[in-house]
């Protein structure tokens, strides 16, 4: 007893020591911006206590997502309480203040475009402020005191004008609203919000705790989304055994198609996951999104630390995205929200991408290092990961002889990182190891070395097999980063391919790609064109100068009663 009321007492002096704005919270308010009925920004207010030095630092992150200038969207910075105020490098001041005083910044968020994005320039840390709704995410929308990362936080909407609001700093506590779970800096940090005068939210009124929220629109109707979103994290949770019904928030903002892609994007907010989606993508194409999305839920973050230098973070990007990839088709054909030729088309995509890829052979150094700044290289941790859990979990049903896959392993490290400070990427090799499969060579072969990966013939069991041909390298017949730079203009049009035989030629206006997918050399493609102010459509094989090998997954019993199982890894 006496113990126990000496560790209380040094509980309480160490407390009583500790820096008194740790436990105020930093209060956020955001507003919309208006001009008449239009939207021109959103305002942002932090209001918090200066540190007991009377200096206070307040800036925004070093970067996020590939962008290192989050700042950069902010305008008309005033600080209130403030006895002076000092820009001392760019997105930081440093703020003096009577040590414990209120203090208040006030800033404006302006938009990073001056029209809708679209597939060729949308990027995530760019806020999209539009005259009637507007998308961003909490990196770059909020500033910090400086080392308040872990100080609690709270949010609140100060909308007007019939301008709706959606976001998962609703989860957090507000001056009227109860907190549904705790928050920090962080977490407003790691946030999205999303808004507009045609938004539509579905509630979570099915016990799921799951809303979702779109503005825009799309090919396919909102409530499709939201009863497909449901669905994925339904399935998800049952994977990982989770019975908690904790706050998520999806959300869906448009992005304006390219004349030749087609693409979406998503990315992870711990409590959300934030999509952006091309306007013709069907929604068919939105369930291996969503369940990509949603199994960051768990990875990487609840199966062991990344590192948290951005530069270094690349490097196990195959086990948090790519067996993420991986997971995300085979949950999915699981659970028959996708058909076993859907499961294959999905995969064979990825195969020729990968077959065709530049850097397929580049060692994992230079593929870390070319990540933020190389679109082929950002894909390549993507494909080598899951092209290897599909391997490894093969290889762990025959060992075990069906006791134990992938699952076997994810889960126990689950169950591990919850005690662990390890890297997830150690503690995945250490339980495969622990489960009867040493992946050292794996690693260094294909993802220190850079060498090709080929799939086993029986990767997805008895109802499918992997077909490995030579066939011609992928190519549109032009200089597709420069045509669109250029405006969809045909630019570098190659007169020894295919598509020049055909009639392209440099200048001609791309308008859309009627015909063909990507990267598949041997289906026809089709451009329509504007040729001197009249349309025509040109048609072409998509073929490159180079031959390369490619698997693709041929499904040979969709009927068979374990076909899905086997396909999904079982």
């Amino acid at each position: 007893m006496r113990l126990r009321s000496l560790s209380l007492t040094l509980l309480l002096l160490g407390a009583s020591n500790a820096p008194r704005e740790i436990t105020v919270p930093v209060q956020y308010t955001l507003a919309p911006d208006l001009s008449g009925d239009l939207l021109t920004g959103l305002r942002v207010q932090v209001r918090f206590r200066a540190n007991p030095s009377g200096t206070t630092g307040f800036g925004w992150g070093e970067g996020w997502a590939g962008e290192r200038r989050l700042w950069q969207w902010a305008r008309d910075f005033d600080v209130q309480g403030a006895t002076a105020v000092a820009k001392d490098r760019d997105g930081h001041w440093r703020i003096l203040a009577a040590p414990g005083e209120a203090l208040t910044v006030t800033y404006r968020i302006v938009s990073a475009y001056d029209h809708d994005p679209t597939v060729d320039d949308s990027q995530q840390p760019r806020p999209v402020i539009r005259p009637k709704w507007f998308y961003a995410v909490g990196n770059a929308m909020f500033g910090y005191p400086d080392d308040r990362e872990n100080a609690p936080a709270t949010f609140d909407w100060s909308g007007s004008n019939g301008m709706g609001f959606a976001s998962d700093l609703e989860h957090l506590a507000g001056r009227n609203r109860k907190a549904s779970r705790s928050g920090t800096v962080a977490d407003v940090l790691e946030s999205v919000v999303i808004g507009g005068r045609n938004l539509r939210i579905f509630a979570a009124s099915d016990g799921s705790a799951v809303r979702v929220a779109t503005v825009g629109s799309y090919s396919f109707a909102p409530e499709q989304l939201d009863s497909l979103a449901r669905q994925v994290i339904t399935r998800e949770r049952a994977f990982w055994n989770s019975s908690r019904r904790a706050p998520f928030l999806v959300t869906a903002a448009p992005i304006v198609g390219s004349p030749t892609t087609m693409g979406f994007a998503g990315t992870g907010r711990g409590d959300a996951f934030a999509l952006w989606i091309d306007q013709r993508t069907p929604s068919a194409s939105m369930k291996w999104l969503l369940a990509h999305e949603y199994f960051h839920t768990w990875n990487p973050g609840q199966l062991g630390a990344l590192s948290k230098d951005r530069e270094e973070r690349p490097a196990a990007y195959w086990f948090s995205e790519g067996f993420t990839d991986y997971y995300a088709r085979a949950l999915m054909v699981r659970a028959g929200l996708i058909t076993p030729t859907e499961f294959a088309s999905i995969w064979n995509e990825m195969l020729a991408a990968y077959a065709g890829s530049p850097v397929r052979t580049m060692p994992g150094a230079q593929a870390k290092a070319a990540f933020w700044s190389n679109d082929a290289a950002q894909k390549l941790p993507y494909q080598r990961g899951a092209m290897l859990a599909a391997i490894w979990n093969e290889r762990l049903l025959a060992t075990s002889r069906g006791a134990v896959n992938l699952d076997t392993v994810l889960h126990a490290q689950f169950a591990t990182a919850r005690s662990s400070r390890e890297q997830a990427t150690f503690l995945f090799e250490t339980l495969i190891r622990k489960n009867g499969l040493n992946i050292t060579d794996d690693v260094a072969r294909y993802l220190i070395n850079g060498e090709p990966i080929l799939l086993p013939a029986g990767t997805f069991g008895s109802c499918a097999k992997i077909v490995t041909e030579q066939r011609p390298s992928f190519s549109p017949g032009f200089d597709a980063e420069l045509t669109a730079n250029a405006g969809n203009v045909a630019t570098a049009v190659d007169r020894l391919l295919p598509a020049y035989a055909a009639g392209l030629r440099d200048g001609m206006k791309i308008l859309a790609r009627t015909e063909g997918e990507p990267d598949n050399a041997l289906v026809p493609y089709a451009l329509l064109v504007e040729d001197n102010g009249k349309h025509r459509t040109i048609r072409y094989l998509p073929q490159g100068h180079k031959q390369v090998t490619v698997q693709q997954i041929h499904i040979t019993n969709a009927e068979a009663p374990d076909c899905r199982r086997t396909l999904g890894g079982l």
